[in-house]
């Protein structure tokens, strides 16, 4: 579920790994990347390249010569933001379980 909210089109981060690569590896894919993501939760560390990220300067709009009319933009890791995404998952789906119907009733009242 996860793998499908990734976005295509996307640059990739300093792996050179896209959406699309992972989303086309099918079956052998996912589950080289489950066993990759249970060894993080495992071990409680993640691999040194999710923590780095390329950073490129997107040209805004006016003088292309002015660094303001850039902004700057960190490429990712794809394989990271997927285990973002799972984790991220997880803890809503745990956080839906523990909180009160009346909790719920009172967060939707505008």
């Amino acid at each position: 579920m996860a793998l499908q909210h990734l976005k295509n089109g996307k640059a990739p981060g300093e792996d050179g790994i896209t959406a699309e690569l992972l989303k086309t590896g099918g079956t052998p894919v996912l589950e080289v990347l489950q066993k990759l993501f249970n060894s993080v939760l495992d071990g409680g560390t993640t691999m040194e390249a999710w923590s780095r990220s390329v950073v490129v300067l997107f040209f805004k709009k006016g003088d292309n010569a002015l660094l303001k009319n850039y902004r700057p933009i960190s490429l990712l890791s794809r394989v990271y933001m997927l285990f973002s995404r799972v984790i991220t998952n997880r803890l809503a789906r745990r956080l839906d379980e523990f909180q009160s119907p009346e909790q719920a009733e009172k967060a939707s009242v505008p």
